[in-house]
């Protein structure tokens, strides 16, 4: 009786550490041919270095996603009977997912530390900054559909400048909460300009981004009269809609209206905008 029960304990204990981890499930994982036409070239992309094509970032998302499929598929056979072969099998689905899994962050983690190059966030310290977006890059990585078409490092960054921003307003909240003596009027003062801060630097972040990938949709002569009002320069001084019209060979009244459509569809991409919802 006090083998079964020993027998019993250490199967559960490995079926604990054997938790597979989660993947997207598309139809592609349920084909027979699947595991083929994935690895026929392995480990390929997987044992490289630097960046990679865009042919090689689907397959290693494709690849993880299977490798979890399959461990997910073992976990479950093995909870009815766990044999030495579902042990050999899991170990070697375990290698190859966190092999392509380390190759994809390898291959990415530069996004983290250039958005903290650029982030207006500044109530968080590089460190704190560093860590959050590598766990944000993790999980990006993991929720990562690559049958949907897009690129990764979009998908990512969206989650990096939302970890960074979560960060920020816990940072503030632990702020608030903190007892202060005599100065207690100044750290309300400054944790609400923080506040503000964080913010505006969100949103500064976010339309840059619908700029650079023209999500806005906007027109030529709408990015000319934006670019001319509003330069991202700061040494550049902004034109009066007088003389951008003189140039443009059009009405003082007419750039007025081409600038204000320019900004309501701005202002439509950043209510759409993911990362601000």
């Amino acid at each position: 009786m006090r083998r079964i029960t020993t027998e019993k304990t250490e199967r559960q204990d490995m079926l604990d550490w054997m938790v597979p981890p989660p993947y997207v499930n598309d139809r592609e994982l349920h084909q027979s041919e699947t595991e083929n036409v994935l690895f026929s070239d392995w480990p390929g992309a997987a044992i490289g270095s630097g960046r990679l094509t865009v042919k090689e970032e689907n397959l290693l998302f494709r690849q993880l996603h299977f490798s979890a499929y399959k461990l997910s598929e073992l976990y479950q056979a093995s909870e009815k009977r766990l044999t030495d072969y579902r042990k050999r099998e899991y170990s070697k689905w375990t290698q190859r997912y966190h092999l392509v899994r380390a190759r994809i962050i390898e291959a990415n983690q530069g996004l983290v530390f250039d958005l903290i190059g650029r982030s207006r966030f500044t109530s968080l310290d590089r460190e704190e900054m560093t860590s959050e977006g590598m766990m944000a890059l993790l999980r990006a990585a993991d929720s990562f559909n690559p049958w949907k078409g897009y690129r990764f490092s979009t998908y990512a960054c969206n989650a990096i400048i939302r970890s960074f921003s979560r960060a920020a307003l816990q940072d503030s909240k632990r702020r608030d909460k903190e007892i202060a003596n005599y100065e207690e009027d100044f750290d309300r003062v400054d944790n609400t300009e923080a506040r503000r801060s964080d913010q505006h630097g969100l949103y500064i972040e976010r339309l840059s981004r619908i700029m650079d990938t023209e999500k806005a949709e906007l027109t030529d002569i709408e990015k000319t009269v934006l670019s001319k009002r509003f330069p991202k320069d700061e040494d550049r001084n902004r034109q009066t809609l007088e003389d951008i019209g003189r140039k443009l060979q059009i009405s003082k009244e007419r750039v007025r209206q081409i600038q204000i459509s320019a900004i309501g569809k701005l202002r439509e991409a950043l209510q759409a905008d993911p990362v601000l919802q």
